[in-house]
């Protein structure tokens, strides 16, 4: 839920920059494909960090209820392990959402209408 709310807000800023260069589709097709590349870099790391940051220091932590949260010795593997999934799933979000832009922006440069 948290990584798909920090996630949300990036493509809010990317949308609303490329509907900044609307006059301009090329370059707002151009600059949201490299933008959702960036942001999947970015999940990618945070995917492979994961393991090493501490389960108590975790947002999901934070949220669980103290019914919900598990043992100490269980919550570093499996905190670490659902935080890194919901990165890499996001991660191919953002880069299919890349690859859809880029080829959009080549496709109109193609066909001529820019």
């Amino acid at each position: 839920m948290s990584t798909a709310r920090g996630c949300g807000f990036a493509t809010l800023g990317i949308v609303m920059t490329m509907l900044g260069l609307a006059y301009d589709p090329v370059t707002a097709l151009k600059l949201g494909g490299g933008a959702y590349l960036l942001t999947a870099l970015i999940l990618i790391l945070k995917a492979w960090r994961a393991p090493g940051q501490p389960f108590r220091k975790t947002e999901v932590w934070m949220i669980l209820d103290e019914k919900q949260r598990p043992h100490g010795d269980i919550a570093q593997w499996a905190i670490a392990k659902a935080r890194a999934e919901a990165f890499y799933h996001f991660a191919y979000l953002s880069t299919s959402a890349a690859m859809l832009l880029l080829s959009l922006a080549l496709l109109w440069r193609l066909v001529g209408l820019a």
